[in-house]
């Protein structure tokens, strides 16, 4: 059976429900079910949002490098970046810079802490 918790927020969005009130664990399994659904529906945005609140660093680094696979530069971007990873991050800065996507590139140095290299893209190429 279903989860209640995780059959409300697929509908009605995780703004519907306050997980306060659950302890980490149950916080985390129930956001990373959220996450790995919307996955295999497509809603691939979505579920790097919701994994990222759920904290799983290692499923987000997974999903980013499936992406990388599959030449979806941008959503590995976004998988890496809250994970801090730096080599990964700088990885897919580079692989961003080569897709004009400077502003991304940008926001991957910042979180691989390149800070000079962040604000070199945000002076001269991000508008």
């Amino acid at each position: 059976m279903e989860n209640p918790i995780v059959e409300k927020i697929l509908k009605e969005g995780i703004n519907s429900v306050s997980l306060s009130m659950l302890d980490e664990k149950s916080r985390k399994n129930i956001l990373t079910d959220v996450g790995n659904k919307l996955f295999k529906q497509g809603k691939l945005l979505e579920a790097i949002e919701i994994i990222t609140k759920s904290g799983d660093t290692e499923r987000l680094i997974k999903l980013g490098d499936l992406f990388l696979q599959e030449r979806k530069t941008e959503l590995a971007t976004l998988c890496f970046i809250p994970t801090k990873d730096k080599q990964k991050l700088n990885e897919a800065a580079l692989m961003c810079i080569k897709l004009n996507k400077y502003d991304l590139a940008a926001k991957a140095y910042e979180a691989a802490d390149n800070k000079q290299m962040s604000l070199f893209l945000q002076k001269n190429f991000v508008k």
